[in-house]
């Protein structure tokens, strides 16, 4: 009856997402309308549509059709100015002079100034809104002691100079700054608007867009909907009048929304029977991103390095691959492979595997003897892994479960849970191991070695390890790039093989199928999606 149930309602969301989505063609071709419409699935609800509070990536790629920024990613991965026309740089690498374009507004046509600036950033890392990403603003000076409440808001290293021009004064040098104010945490919303909203970005009528689309529509568990902002300073270059993101996490519904013709292109990840039935329509989109097993160090047994080895080493994560994701390939450290290096770009971050995707079942053996579980006897049985709802996800976890099981005669269950529940999960450290992933905030290994440190926000493994953070330290600080590559290679060998502080998986290139017609979506090696140049072509 369960069963019957789940699939009654799958059915009806079916039905409804197909009948609005033909209703509202139909509406356009009675009106001779010729707007271009496109339709896109990011799998699950925003969370807001507030960019200072975006923490998980459905809420970001939402909110980056909302959002300009200073600078913004183009098609090639370069960023181009957007909101500024440029920046200078002083000779110490640590005070920026942006310049803003004449004439730019919000979608109400009021003026976008410097203090807007100044106030989105502020916002994003005053300590009374306890945004998650604050973090990615203390590159700004005082901003990590601001965001503490150990220095105020006039103490931040942001100074207007006149409504167009801003002075940004930084900790120490950063050369992936300027990249940097392209990420969703600095985009710009208006003073004046915000602070008259009780709650900024809770639905579509507090919100207020400063980017090429604005949210017009939400029907939760369904779609948001977007018009494009004739307000927007590049207004004459975005093409699509009308886009549609729906939040459909299944991903049978949504290749059936494809290929009935109700969506332009999927997100969500493909099963192996799916992979292989598309091969020949399968487009792949690649980016740093790393899926890895969070493992509790502070939980019961995997507070036991050991243990964590013997999980690590069990698994043949090449053959994951092989049967379970087709698309991915086995990651050899907790850094994509094929992050570049930051002293030689034209070479990649690691130079030598630290993990063995094939395993190795008697090692694996070995450490979970010298846990005190010899052959996996007396291993406690309530030990889990959750995951976030999807059917790839479940295969994922399944396949694991069952390694586990052969290789060293252990049972752990694969625990099922929706997104919310699972992060609240982590967040308390009610679990023992969660399927993860990180995808690079920007183009530097610093953005997976800073949140293992001791008390990240994302650290919600609880990974402490002091020559770990020592070294990542050290990265942080320097302004010598070949030493800064130094110690965070020397970190990540500290991560995995001294402590295995995670369990790293494989890198993610996404398969996905998109209508032929649809052209020059940005698909950011960041895990971002742009629509603002994209169109349907004739």
């Amino acid at each position: 009856m369960k069963n019957l149930k789940k699939l009654f309602a799958l059915l009806l969301v079916l039905v409804t997402v197909f009948s609005l989505t033909a209703c509202g063609g139909k509406k356009e071709e009675d009106a001779g309308s010729d707007k271009m419409t496109v339709k896109f699935n990011t799998g699950f609800d925003p969370d807001s549509f507030d960019p200072q509070e975006a923490n998980v990536m459905e809420t970001s790629l939402v909110d980056n059709q909302c959002y300009d920024y200073l600078y913004r990613e183009n098609l090639k991965g370069d960023f181009d100015p957007s909101l500024a026309t440029g920046y200078t740089m002083d000779d110490s690498g640590t005070v920026y002079t942006f310049t803003l374009r004449d004439g730019i507004k919000f979608a109400d046509g009021s003026p976008i100034k410097a203090s807007d600036v100044v106030f989105s950033w502020t916002r994003a890392l005053d300590p009374e809104n306890a945004f998650e990403y604050a973090y990615q603003l203390y590159y700004i000076k005082n901003g990590e002691a601001f965001n503490a409440g150990e220095a105020s808001a006039s103490d931040l290293g942001l100074r207007i100079i006149d409504d167009k021009t801003l002075e940004v004064t930084l900790e120490r040098p950063t050369p992936f700054f300027v990249s940097l104010t392209g990420f969703v945490t600095y985009g710009i919303v208006s003073e004046d608007f915000v602070t008259k909203q009780e709650k900024y970005g809770a639905d579509v009528d507090s919100t207020l867009a400063s980017g090429p689309f604005m949210p017009v529509e939400f029907n939760k568990g369904q779609y948001v909907r977007f018009e494009k902002n004739p307000n927007y300073w590049d207004a004459a270059n975005v093409k699509i009048d009308e886009l549609y993101f729906y939040c459909v996490s299944e991903t049978s519904t949504e290749l059936t929304m494809f290929e009935t013709g109700n969506l332009d292109m999927t997100y969500m990840s493909f099963t192996a029977a799916d992979t292989i039935r598309l091969k020949d329509q399968l487009l792949y989109w690649p980016s740093l991103s790393t899926r890895y097993i969070m493992c509790n160090n502070e939980n019961g047994v995997m507070a036991d390095p050991n243990v964590r080895k013997a999980l690590a080493y069990a698994l043949d994560v090449q053959k994951l691959c092989d049967t379970v994701v087709p698309s991915a390939v086995p990651c050899t450290g907790f850094i994509p492979n094929d992050m570049a290096a930051v002293d030689d770009t034209t070479k990649v971050f690691r130079k030598e595997a630290l993990f063995d995707v094939d395993g190795d079942v008697e090692l694996a053996k070995k450490y979970l003897a010298d846990a005190g579980f010899p052959n996996g006897e007396g291993f406690p049985t309530d030990v889990s892994i959750v995951y976030t709802t999807s059917e790839s996800n479940k295969a994922i976890a399944e396949a694991l479960v069952e390694m586990w099981r052969v290789n060293l005669g252990i049972t752990i269950k694969a625990e099922n849970l929706e997104g919310t529940v699972r992060r609240d999960r982590k967040n308390s450290g009610d679990y023992y191991m969660s399927l993860d992933g990180w995808t690079t905030d920007y183009l530097d290994p610093y953005s997976f070695m800073e949140i293992e440190t001791t008390g990240n926000i994302y650290n919600q493994g609880r990974v402490s390890n002091a020559e770990y953070d020592r070294l990542v330290a050290i990265a942080a600080n320097s302004n010598d790039q070949a030493e800064r590559q130094q110690a965070m290679e020397a970190a990540e060998k500290v991560l995995i093989t001294d402590i295995m502080g995670l369990i790293p998986l494989y890198n993610s290139t996404k398969a996905y199928v998109a209508n032929p017609k649809l052209k020059d979506v940005v698909m950011s090696l960041m895990g971002n999606i742009d629509f603002k140049s994209a169109y349907i072509a004739d």
